[in-house]
């Protein structure tokens, strides 16, 4: 099977799956998409950790697994089972102390050369994925957070799909434009800009019970999260080239690793959070 048709399955099978789990199975607080998250949050750390061991010193995969599935635990904790809200930034907290005290334990053996690599890159697997991937379990707690959500993947999922399909017809000649990822092109990032528009226009109009208000509500949402889901992808590109791999694994067909898959979510995730505090009342 091509990369093609693998990505084409991947977009025309897997993502409408992933979005049915949040629409048909909203029970326990969308225990289910909770799971999900936890899972694919462990395997973006493996993929994390593998990224950064290319260049630094990090911590044993074990270690920084208690670290940085610590935040998303504690935030599908709070939505789940209704657990104080504070428990969050507790946890983020506690994940800082437990690199910190890892590290402790490493240092009986009497090496401290790599000592601030591994403290580093332990922080970093806490911020990314650890602490983005929360806005997603505390979105839950919402009203009409199924169709909330399955708008937001739209909005994020839309503008990487258009971003990739004109950039395949119409950007052969304005490539090059972003050094991290020569293969990004004008024409993707104007489809990328659009496959938003449309989702958030989608969104707008089947639900506007939901969406109230202007219509310029959900075109200034979607220009921001075209904008950091497209951030979050060169972001990933960046970590990769410095790495000198092309791909974070080949866990998704079509796509690469989890991290290639989800890069756009990751930092869309707050900037969606943090718009709709603003612009809505859920």
């Amino acid at each position: 099977m091509s990369k093609l048709t693998e990505r084409l399955f991947l977009f025309f099978l897997g993502i409408p799956l992933f979005i049915a789990t949040i629409l048909l199975v909203p029970h326990w607080h969308y225990a289910v998409f909770h799971l999900e998250i936890l899972f694919f949050s462990v395997l973006a750390i493996l993929e994390m950790r593998d990224i950064l061991s290319r260049r630094t010193e990090v911590l044993p995969a074990g270690e920084l697994i208690a670290a940085g599935i610590l935040a998303p635990l504690a935030a599908a904790s709070f939505a789940v089972f209704s657990l104080p809200f504070r428990i969050i930034p507790a946890a983020a907290a506690a994940a800082v102390l437990l690199v910190l005290f890892f590290e402790f334990l490493h240092s009986f053996s009497g090496s401290f050369e790599k000592s601030l690599e591994r403290i580093s890159s332990g922080l970093f697997v806490i911020l990314y994925p650890g602490f983005l991937v929360l806005f997603l379990s505390i979105m839950t707690v919402w009203n009409h957070a199924g169709v909330i959500f399955c708008v937001f993947f739209l909005m994020v999922f839309g503008c990487d799909s258009i971003a990739w399909f004109l950039g395949i017809l119409f950007g052969r000649g304005n490539r090059g434009v972003v050094p991290a990822s020569p293969n990004k092109s004008v024409a993707g990032f104007i489809g990328g800009y659009l496959g938003s528009i449309a989702g958030s226009l989608a969104g707008y109009f089947l639900f506007p019970e939901v969406f109230a208000g202007p219509v310029w509500k959900m075109l200034l949402l979607a220009f921001f999260i075209a904008t950091s889901a497209i951030l979050g992808d060169i972001a990933e590109s960046i970590l990769k080239r410095a790495a000198g791999i092309k791909d974070s694994g080949s866990f998704m067909p079509g796509r690469g690793g989890i991290l290639d898959t989800i890069d756009s979510v990751l930092v869309s995730a707050p900037v969606f959070y943090i718009l709709c505090g603003f612009l809505f009342t859920f």
